[in-house]
C-alpha cells in the first residue's frame, strides 16, 4: 500500500510547492516581468506618480533617468551598549515609470551634522524584489529598495541625511539622534526618554487612480479599470457605526492619524506589533491568488496578496520612520509565501518574510532561520521582537519553524539581561495575544505557555501584544495568574507584582468587539453559570468611560470577564488549508482597561543610578475620541517601578531559583539569587 499524501500545509511547503510549479511552468520570470510592465499604464506610472509626489512633498528633486525614491525608514544596527560607535540603517523604494532601472545605476547614502553639510558619503545596495506565483491571476511583483548602514556615528548625536542616485535624483533631507552612551554603566547618567507602540495598523492611503485592478491579467491590466477593493487592500472599510472612522465619526483615516499622532511623543523608537501593511489580508499564510481580489476574496485554499500595497504602506509610515527607528515584528498577515527562500534574501530559512528581509532592516541578530526574532537596547530598557506565528495554536501555518531555537533564544537573552547592571526594564513586543478577551482571536494557548513560564522567571516588565484590534491592558500576572489590581493611575512594582501585558492592536485597523454575552453560539466555561452583571456582554472601562444606562445596565462593566477563551492545540483541523486550533473558553480576572476603538501607547522612561528608583509610566492615547473635542485624549495611566542595576529578585513566595549563567560567565554581586 502506496503511504498517503497530503498536501502543503506550512509557509515553507507553500513556498516550496510554488517554486516546484514554476520551475515546470512555460512562464518565465522575464515573460511576468515582460506582463507587468505592459501594464505601465496602470500599476507602474500610478506607483510612480505616488513615489514622486512623496518625494517632492519632502523636499526632494528627481534626476535624468525617471526615478523617485520615497518610503524611506530607520532601523536600530545592534551595537555594544558600552561602544561610543552607533550605527543606523535606512531603507527606501525605488520607483520608475517602466518598471525597470539603468543598468549601471548606483545609490549613495549622503550623511552631514546640518542640511546641506554631508561631510561622509554611504554607498548602498539596491535590492531587486521579484515575486511570481504560477498561478493565471498573479499576483507578480517587481519592486526595488535601496539600503544602507549608516556606520560610525557618534554616540548621542544628531545626525542629517538624503538619499542620492547616480542619476542625479535626490531625496530631501531627514535626520535622527543615535542613542546616548551608558557611562560605566551609570543608566542615571541618560536622560527621559519615550517610545510608541500600535499594531494591525495597514492603509487608509489605497490609490484610486485607473488601472489597479489586481485579479486582472497583469496583461491587460490597464484595460480592466477600476480600484483597489475597500476591504481588501486598505483599512477603508469601516462600520458606519463606528463612532470614530464611522460615516459620522470623529477622524476617518485612524491608521494615519495615529501615526502621525505618534510624533507629538518625541519617541526614540516606535514598536509595531505584527500585522503591518495587509498585503495579505487573508493573514493564513496561503498561496496567493487574485483572480477573485475585486470581490473581496479568494478561492478557497488561497489568499488574497497585492505586493504593492507595502509601497502605499512605507510612503505613509515616512513622515514619523524616516527619523525615528521602526522596529517590527511580524503577525499572521505579515506571512507572504511570494518569496523564495533565495540567499538574496537572507539565505534559505525565510518562512514567509522574504520580502521583509528586502524592504526593511531588520536587526538579524536573534537565533538563525528566525529573520523577525531579534534583540535591541536603548538606555536601561531591552526590546524582544518575538515571532508569535512560531508559537500559535490558533494559526499554524508556521507554528513549530524554529523547532525550539526561538525559546532557546529567549531564555538565553532574558537570562543574560537579568545578570546585568545597565537593563531594568525588559519589554517584548509579538502579535498574537498571551492574555486578552475579544470576541475574534482572545488569548492564544501556544503563545502563553511558552511566554508565560519565561515572563514569570526573568520578570519581564511589560508584553507589547497586537492581532485583536481593540486596546485591552491586564493587572500585574505572575505565573498564570493575576496577583494585584492596577486600575488606572496605579504604581505597579514587576519583580514582585508581575508582567503588564498590553494589546494595543488598535492602530488603525477596522475595530473588533470583546467577547459578547454567554450564549450557545459564545459558551462560558463549564459549570460557570453567569448571573446578574456577568450575564451581559462584556464591556468597556477606561479612563472617563460611562456605560449606556449606566452602570452593569447595558454591559458588564465589572472588570471580572466570566466569558473569555484561549486557542489550544487540541482538537486542530486543517479544513481552511491551514492548521486552526480551537477555542476553550475560561473564565479570567485580569483584564483591567478595555476600549474598543483606536488608541496607541507612549512609553515614559526615567532611568536612576545604581540603587535608585527607575520608572516606566504606560499611557494610553486614544485617537479622537468622541466628544473630546481634541485630536487624543489620555484613557489609561500606569507606572511600572524598578531598583536601577539590581537585575532578579526573588519575589515572595517564588520557588528556589535554578536559572543557569551562560557557559563561563559569572554571578554579578547579589544580582541573581543564591
Amino acid at each position: 500500500m502506496s503511504p498517503i499524501r497530503r498536501g502543503p500545509r506550512t509557509v515553507d511547503e507553500y513556498t516550496e510547492w510554488n517554486a516546484g510549479l514554476l520551475a515546470r511552468s512555460r512562464i518565465s520570470r522575464r515573460d511576468a516581468l515582460k506582463a507587468v510592465t505592459a501594464g505601465a499604464g496602470g500599476i507602474l506610472l500610478a506607483q510612480f506618480g505616488l513615489a514622486s509626489r512623496a518625494m517632492a512633498t519632502g523636499g526632494g528633486t528627481p534626476g535624468s533617468a525617471g526615478l523617485a525614491v520615497s518610503g524611506r525608514h530607520l532601523s536600530f544596527v545592534p551595537t555594544l551598549a558600552a561602544s561610543s560607535r552607533r550605527s543606523m540603517a535606512v531603507s527606501a523604494q525605488v520607483v520608475s515609470k517602466t518598471g525597470s532601472l539603468p543598468r549601471d545605476l548606483r545609490a549613495w547614502v549622503d550623511v552631514g551634522s546640518a542640511p546641506g553639510s554631508y561631510g561622509t558619503r554611504v554607498p548602498a545596495d539596491i535590492v531587486h524584489l521579484v515575486g511570481q506565483y504560477a498561478i493565471p491571476g498573479g499576483p507578480v511583483g517587481s519592486q526595488f529598495y535601496v539600503k544602507a548602514v549608516m556606520d560610525h556615528l557618534r554616540a548621542g548625536c544628531s545626525y542629517h541625511y538624503r538619499i542620492r542616485l547616480s542619476d542625479g535624483t535626490v531625496t530631501g533631507d531627514a535626520s535622527f539622534t543615535t542613542e546616548p552612551q551608558v557611562v560605566g554603566g551609570r543608566t542615571g547618567e541618560l536622560a527621559p526618554f519615550t517610545f510608541t507602540a500600535f499594531a494591525d495598523v495597514g492603509t487608509n492611503a489605497a490609490p484610486t487612480d485607473p488601472g489597479y485592478a489586481f485579479g486582472a491579467d497583469p496583461a491587460v491590466v490597464t484595460a480592466a479599470g477600476g480600484t483597489w477593493p475597500g476591504g481588501v487592500f486598505d483599512n477603508n472599510y469601516y462600520n458606519a457605526t463606528d463612532p470614530v472612522a464611522g460615516q459620522a465619526g470623529t477622524d476617518r483615516t485612524p491608521a494615519v492619524t495615529q501615526t502621525n499622532l505618534m510624533g507629538t511623543q518625541r519617541p526614540v523608537f516606535t514598536l509595531l506589533a505584527g500585522d503591518i501593511c495587509y498585503a495579505d489580508p487573508s493573514g493564513t499564510g496561503l498561496p496567493a491568488d487574485d483572480t477573485l481580489a475585486l470581490t473581496g476574496s479568494a478561492p478557497p485554499g488561497k489568499n488574497n496578496y497585492n505586493p504593492y500595497v507595502w509601497d502605499v504602506f512605507l510612503r505613509q509610515i515616512e513622515s514619523q520612520a524616516a527619523s525615528t527607528p521602526w522596529m517590527f515584528a511580524t503577525g499572521n498577515h505579515d506571512m507572504e509565501p511570494l518569496y523564495g527562500n533565495t540567499q538574496a534574501l537572507g539565505g534559505s530559512d525565510t518562512h514567509g518574510y522574504g520580502g521583509h528581509l528586502a524592504r526593511l532592516d531588520l536587526p538579524g541578530n536573534g537565533p538563525r532561520g528566525c529573520p523577525s526574532v531579534y534583540d535591541f537596547t536603548y538606555g536601561n530598557v531591552g526590546v524582544i521582537s518575538v515571532d508569535a506565528n512560531d508559537l500559535s495554536a490558533e494559526i499554524q501555518t508556521n507554528t513549530g519553524y524554529s523547532a525550539g531555537a526561538q525559546q532557546q533564544y529567549l531564555e538565553r537573552t532574558l537570562r543574560s539581561w537579568r545578570s546585568t547592571r545597565t537593563i531594568d526594564f525588559i519589554v517584548l513586543f509579538l502579535h498574537h495575544c498571551a492574555y486578552s478577551t475579544t470576541n475574534q482571536h482572545a488569548s492564544d494557548g501556544g503563545v502563553r505557555a511558552v511566554l508565560d513560564p519565561l515572563t514569570s522567571r526573568y520578570q519581564v516588565d511589560l508584553v507589547v501584544q497586537g492581532h485583536n484590534h481593540v486596546f485591552e491592558r491586564t493587572d500585574p500576572i505572575r505565573d498564570g495568574r493575576k496577583t494585584r489590581d492596577a486600575p488606572d493611575g496605579a504604581t505597579v512594582s514587576p519583580a514582585t507584582d508581575g508582567t503588564i501585558y498590553v494589546t494595543v492592536g488598535s492602530g488603525g485597523r477596522p475595530r473588533y468587539q470583546f467577547r459578547p454575552a454567554p450564549s450557545a453560539a459564545a459558551p462560558p466555561p463549564p459549570g460557570v453559570t453567569p448571573s446578574g452583571p456577568q450575564a451581559l456582554a462584556e464591556g468597556q472601562r477606561y479612563r472617563g468611560y460611562r456605560p449606556l444606562g449606566g452602570p452593569n445596565t447595558l454591559e458588564n462593566n465589572t472588570g471580572t470577564v466570566v466569558n473569555s477563551y484561549v486557542w489550544s492545540t487540541d482538537g486542530t483541523t486543517t479544513t481552511g488549508g491551514f492548521g486552526a486550533g480551537t477555542k476553550v473558553p475560561e473564565q479570567i480576572d485580569w483584564s483591567q482597561v478595555r476600549y474598543d476603538d483606536y488608541a496607541f501607547l507612549a512609553v515614559d522612561v526615567v532611568p536612576a543610578r545604581r540603587g535608585g528608583t527607575t520608572t516606566m509610566t504606560l499611557r494610553t492615547l486614544a485617537d479622537a475620541l468622541p466628544g473630546s473635542g481634541t485630536p487624543f485624549t489620555e484613557i489609561d495611566r500606569v507606572t511600572l517601578t524598578r531598583v536601577a542595576g539590581q537585575g532578579l529578585t526573588e519575589h515572595p513566595g517564588a520557588a528556589p531559583s535554578s536559572l543557569l549563567l551562560p557557559h563561563g560567565d559569572e554571578p554579578v554581586g547579589s544580582l541573581l539569587p543564591a
